[in-house]
């Protein structure tokens, strides 16, 4: 076989838009996790069969899609948390292999990719327990994902916030069903039993909250040894906020180099690995660091509605005010900003810059956090816009289907979820601020 049109950065990064995917339905934790793993039988090799969709045998990936991602087979999960039994999914994770990954600037060498999935937008857990939890933290140099609690910083051991370790914890505990791959396992059984060939690299990659995630996770099993039969480890997150303080952020950087021993570094902004790689209009990465936070209201220039201008400022004020509570110093690990461009049309209807409204900032950011790094097709109205990472979105299955149950979310419907996530964030906060202040 010819190698894919795409590098190992942008297949590695094309996992991780796939495990995405999960964020787009709602429907019960098996329902959800069929669906993923129905997609997933599309893009990949020995997907196990879904019975309900008709599926008789392993999956066979399709023919538009190995000439662009490469042949990868599906060796783990999909695997899914739903926490609240609300209908969508708040952590997904598989792990896909390959027989020979072209690395740039390296050697050609078999690879396991294990992907998380990016924050739900339609997930209330996933903001509040996961990404919005950072005024506690908690110790990494004691940290036990099956039991944790935060604690006092005291300023000299690495730490991690709240909500990176709840993640974390989360994906570890996580068990495959029993129609997926490697069914019955976890996570980290399913890595430690692993046997690969030699010279075998394993890749953890994620955008969004699994831009925190990934990176953490890695750092977690190469400490246990988990990972000892592996040759080489690397990670490519993206999008991520900042998922711990300086110590932490040090201790990562000092474990993964940005490029393996003997490797040649490369020309184009997105080509390192071990780096959080962010869109530099993304409001997502300018959190949790200060210096960034202070950016956030005005990224999309400073709106010349009162109320809106007023809401986002508020939103900065309360986001650092959290940042900084713990006493722990957000620090981000090494990374490498790419350069966005501000979008005026979302598919026909125009977008204010600056943001005249709430939605207006919303839309940006949805098309900045998602859209900007895997590129955005043409419309009636539009020319394409090339991706920060892929040039354009994976090839898509022409007549999509949907396991029984499951249906579907608009783009939309999330950025209403989105915008109503934001407010009722400010309200909790600004009500936790008053509190005292009623009370005397």
């Amino acid at each position: 076989m010819t190698n894919p049109t795409l590098d190992a950065y942008q297949q590695i990064f094309g996992m991780a838009c796939l495990v995405g995917r999960s964020s787009g339905y709602k429907g019960t934790a098996i329902e959800l996790q069929l669906q993923l793993q129905y997609d997933l039988s599309f893009y990949l090799n020995n997907v196990p069969p879904v019975t309900v969709m008709g599926q008789t045998s392993p999956s066979v990936a399709d023919s538009s899609v190995t000439p662009v991602l490469g042949s990868w087979n599906l060796v783990w999960g999909p695997a899914l948390l739903e926490e609240n039994n609300d209908g969508v999914a708040d952590n997904a994770v598989f792990v896909a292999q390959c027989d020979a990954v072209a690395f740039p600037g390296g050697p050609v060498m078999p690879a396991y990719v294990v992907a998380i999935a990016a924050t739900n937008p339609d997930s209330l857990y996933d903001w509040e327990a996961e990404d919005f939890s950072v005024s506690q933290v908690v110790n990494w140099s004691t940290y036990n994902p099956s039991d944790f609690s935060p604690s006092g910083y005291n300023g000299t051991d690495p730490y991690i916030s709240l909500g990176t370790a709840t993640g974390v914890s989360n994906l570890l505990k996580l068990t495959t069903a029993s129609s997926a791959a490697a069914p019955g396992t976890t996570l980290e059984q399913f890595l430690s039993s692993v046997q690969p060939a030699v010279d075998t690299a394993v890749i953890f990659c994620g955008h969004s909250l699994a831009g925190a995630l990934s990176p953490t996770l890695a750092l977690y099993l190469t400490e246990q040894k988990t990972l000892k039969a592996f040759d080489l480890t690397l990670v490519y997150p993206t999008a991520g906020a900042t998922p711990g303080e300086t110590h932490f952020a040090s201790l990562f950087n000092s474990t993964f180099p940005v490029l393996p021993s003997g490797w040649e570094p490369q020309s184009l902004p997105y080509q390192s690995w071990n780096t959080m790689h962010w869109n530099n209009l993304d409001v997502v990465p300018h959190a949790w660091q200060k210096q960034d936070l202070q950016q956030i209201a005005n990224l999309y220039g400073h709106s010349p509605n009162f109320g809106t201008a007023a809401t986002l400022s508020v939103l900065q004020s309360l986001a650092m005010l959290d940042s900084s509570r713990s006493g722990a110093v957000y620090t981000r690990i090494q990374n490498s900003s790419l350069s966005g461009t501000l979008q005026h049309s979302d598919g026909g209807s125009a977008i204010s810059v600056p943001p005249q409204s709430l939605k207006d900032y919303v839309e940006q950011l949805f098309i900045q956090h998602v859209e900007m790094y895997s590129g955005i097709p043409a419309d009636s109205s539009n020319p394409e816009v090339t991706g920060l990472i892929l040039p354009q979105p994976l090839p898509k299955p022409a007549y999509p289907k949907l396991v029984p149950g499951v249906s579907s979310v608009t783009k939309a419907e999330l950025i209403e979820r989105i915008v109503s996530q934001i407010i009722g964030w400010i309200s909790s906060h600004a009500l936790s601020a008053l509190k005292p202040v009623l009370e005397a």
